[in-house]
């Protein structure tokens, strides 16, 4: 007989499971024993005869059962005979299975696995702020079943108490541990995983006869009511009408430190070869500890998708967050011969303008040039010309260029660093020629810093870092290594910058070194909605695979570089705006405002919008975009005047009413942020503390698009990324930017983190999804040093609208 015990936190999904598992032929299973809770468990061990009493004669109807039971044995005897009992009842319907479910069993299970050394254990893990929230609404509507105790608090220490005893299991033969939300996405899948688990084979009956079995095991406890219906997932969540917004932050901020203690740990080594880390399919967080020659650099945190991350993503990662380190410690280890003016440099103290020359005069084989040499277009060099006879040509930045003569006003240029594409520059043609530093110079001004993070990536990470080669020779045999490759996406062995066979999605349209650049692992689960807003958008794509196929892996590929976007972009006309020519901004304040409204808690009233927006323009402000922050972060070069951009969170209908008005008089503008499967309805999200108000359709976001409103996303529905998986990550943020490029004909680059929620695998996520700019709440202006997917707002109140300017 196979023994099975099913745990997990309360209000997790075991019903659901164990209903499931209980259709199979099989197995036969009963409603929560409570058995070993009550065996075990001090408090309740005296009350263990009316605790079986009532299981045996009330609920299973078998009160014959009960007469071997002497409460006066050890535990041991008892936990013996309460073993016999359920075989028996096993035995007596045919199964070779039983499935015994009580969430309080995780507790007990090193003591089951005492009694019972053959026993397996399927632990069912669910998203935290929806098993808190339906626990916390349980012990409240029915708090005489439940019995007292059941606050926020201890809702929340079930749950992390259940998650962090599963994961302590993971690696154990005779445990499987499932997620509730999978379970739902792929019935079909996870059931035949878990079926392999049991050492059955899988049965089709499982998802046919389940929501009767649903209907006895759940003994119609008004906690149940709907485990009957179908196994599927829903958009509506519980905690939007239950919790606050300061409650669900509480619930994000203490569950914060469970995922963390789940990630997959490992450590890499940048000048040893990186490979792919696998991880357990449970798991869908990377916490990388980064060395360089033993030292440690930091930590990069990466999703786990379909459980790996590619040896590509990760060097990728490393390099976009360490390349500084990585080439200065390269420049340490690689001096030239005493007198040689790289080795001057190398002895005084390292400064970033001097590793930027130094690595421009390596870049471009021009030792003794000066900074404002290599930025300069007009120097001449005897070189080779040649003659282009289309708009397009791909050079690599370890190969000498030449004097291009053409007849057009300008040309595209591929630009290769180690023979991967790093992106497309513009170069102007003036009388029907560009000179080669004209092109060095403005691939230089134009790719910036995404042209070091390039090179260390192709060049160093994952070689050692001692050698007499030189970083362009470096980057010449990586160049020459890729064009001897069949394939240098899928080559078959080592070479191959991503695994054969998977499904790629090519670059999106954005500026060069945001989140355009990063490669990115994506789940497969969440396809079938990557594919549809790479379609709207026009994004090239590989390898497609046919309906009936299920891909092992999916990437976002920044060196796939396809047609521009088919978009339509909407122009407007923008009034000049007259600067105040004493100021500048380094710092720049980015204002989030809810609603403006003269009713409603929580709004800021016409009265105070007008009087602020009356303050910021006598003080000088003007309105900025988020592509002129972006450009002065990059070139660290302050905006001119006194800069505000605006933000506007949700979309409600009321501010074409109140605030649009008003922007207009006073020439600001400002992006709406849109919770995209929400438009045309309610704010259902804030249910539990204000009442439900329209939201804008699509006839009133046209409008504002087309006066010059921008339009951003605020997810799909409106959920705290962090307390989810990658695959509801990634649907949340492609489904609402398909919705909203669809509807808006053009594209959308900013993201609003749903409650400010955020960490480094959801901004990662978030920018693999498509977005460029990614804000969150906080008390300080954005500077120079943000990062685009994670720019700080200032949440704008009744009480501190005045405050600000």
């Amino acid at each position: 007989m196979k023994r099975i015990f099913l745990l997990g936190s309360p209000r997790s999904g075991t019903t659901i499971l164990q209903s499931l598992l209980a259709a199979h032929p099989e197995v036969i299973s009963f409603p929560e024993s409570k058995f070993f809770h009550y065996l075990l468990y001090d408090q309740f061990a005296g009350k263990l005869p009316g605790r079986m009493e009532a299981f045996f004669k009330d609920e299973i109807k078998r009160p014959e059962l009960l007469k071997d039971f002497d409460d006066s044995q050890t535990v041991e005897a008892k936990a013996s005979w309460f073993v016999r009992v359920l075989d028996g009842l096993a035995a007596e319907q045919k199964k070779s299975i039983w499935l015994e479910k009580t969430p309080e069993h995780i507790y007990f299970i090193d003591e089951i696995e005492r009694f019972l050394p053959d026993a397996k254990f399927i632990h069912i893990l669910r998203n935290g702020m929806d098993t808190i929230a339906s626990m916390f609404d349980a012990t409240r509507s029915f708090n005489e079943l439940w019995g007292a105790g059941w606050d926020l608090n201890h809702c929340i220490n079930r749950w992390e108490h259940a998650m962090l005893t599963s994961h302590k299991y993971i690696n154990k033969s005779n445990h499987i541990l499932v997620k509730y939300e999978e379970l739902l996405d792929n019935k079909t899948i996870i059931l035949g995983e878990i079926c392999n688990f049991m050492g059955i084979e899988y049965d089709d009956t499982m998802l046919v006869n389940y929501q009767e079995k649903a209907a006895k095991l759940s003994l119609n406890l008004p906690w149940h009511k709907g485990i009957e219906r179908d196994v599927k997932s829903s958009n509506v969540h519980k905690y939007h009408k239950i919790f606050t917004r300061n409650e669900i932050r509480y619930v994000l901020e203490k569950i914060q430190r469970v995922q963390g203690e789940m990630a997959w740990k490992v450590t890499v080594e940048v000048s040893e070869p990186i490979s792919d880390i696998y991880a357990l399919q449970i798991c869908d967080r990377l916490c990388c500890t980064i060395e360089l020659e033993g030292i440690q650099l930091g930590i990069i945190e990466l999703p786990i998708c379909d459980g790996m991350v590619a040896a590509s993503v990760l060097a990728d990662a490393v390099a976009a967050q360490y390349a500084w380190q990585i080439l200065d410690r390269f420049f340490q280890r690689n001096r030239c011969e005493k007198g040689n003016k790289l080795w001057e440099m190398l002895l005084e103290p390292l400064h970033p303008k001097h590793d930027w020359t130094l690595f421009l005069q390596e870049l471009w084989g021009r030792p003794h040039w000066h900074l404002e040499d290599l930025y300069n277009p007009e120097i001449a060099e005897k070189v080779p010309t040649i003659t282009l006879e289309k708009d397009l040509i791909a050079v690599e930045v370890s190969d000498e260029f030449a004097n291009i003569k053409v007849e057009l006003s300008e040309i595209n240029v591929l630009v290769k660093v180690g023979g991967v594409a790093v992106g497309i520059v513009t170069v102007a043609v003036e009388n029907n020629f560009v000179s080669a530093q004209k092109l060095r110079s403005t691939i230089t001004r134009n790719m910036g810093f995404e042209l070091c993070v390039a090179a260390v990536r192709e060049a160093l990470v994952g070689k050692p870092l001692n050698g007499k080669q030189w970083l362009r020779s470096r980057l010449a045999c990586c160049a020459q290594q890729r064009s001897n490759l069949p394939d240098s996406f899928n080559a078959p062995g080592a070479g191959g910058i991503y695994p054969q066979n998977a499904v790629i999605f090519g670059r999106r349209s954005g500026a060069i070194g945001t989140s355009v650049s990063r490669r990115a692992s994506l789940p497969a689960a969440a396809l079938q909605e990557i594919e549809s807003a790479a379609a709207i958008a026009g994004e090239p794509t590989m390898q497609i695979p046919q309906e009936n196929e299920f891909p092992k892996q999916v990437f976002y590929a920044p060196e796939i570089i396809g047609s521009k976007s088919s978009y339509r972009e909407v122009s407007h006309s923008v009034k000049p705006q007259v600067l105040d020519n004493h100021s500048v901004t380094q710092k720049l304040p980015i204002l989030s405002y809810r609603r403006i409204s003269p009713d409603g808690l929580d709004a800021v009233t016409p009265q105070i919008f007008e009087q602020q927006l009356h303050k910021l323009k006598n003080l000088g402000y003007h309105s900025v975009s988020w592509e002129n922050w972006r450009s002065a972060k990059q070139a660290k070069t302050p905006l001119p005047g006194k800069a505000v951009l605006m933000t506007f969170d949700g979309g409600y209908l009321d501010f074409i009413q109140y605030a649009w008005p008003v922007l207009k008089r006073f020439d600001f503008t400002g992006t709406v942020f849109i919770v995209a499967e929400s438009i045309g309805k309610t704010n259902s999200w804030e249910k539990a503390e204000f009442k439900e108000v329209p939201l804008m359709g699509w006839p009133e976001i046209l409008q504002l698009r087309d006066a010059g409103i921008e339009f951003g996303s605020m997810s799909a529905t409106h959920q705290p990324l962090t307390a989810l998986s990658p695959t509801e990550t990634v649907r949340e943020a492609v489904k609402s930017r398909a919705i909203l490029e669809q509807g808006l004909e053009k594209s959308v680059k900013c993201f609003a983190y749903p409650y400010g929620d955020f960490d480094p695998i959801v901004a990662h996520l978030i920018g693999a999804s498509g977005y460029t700019f990614g804000v969150s709440y906080q008390l300080n202006f954005s500077s120079f040093d943000d990062s685009l997917l994670s720019l700080p707002r200032i949440q704008v109140t009744t009480e501190n609208a005045l405050k600000l300017a």
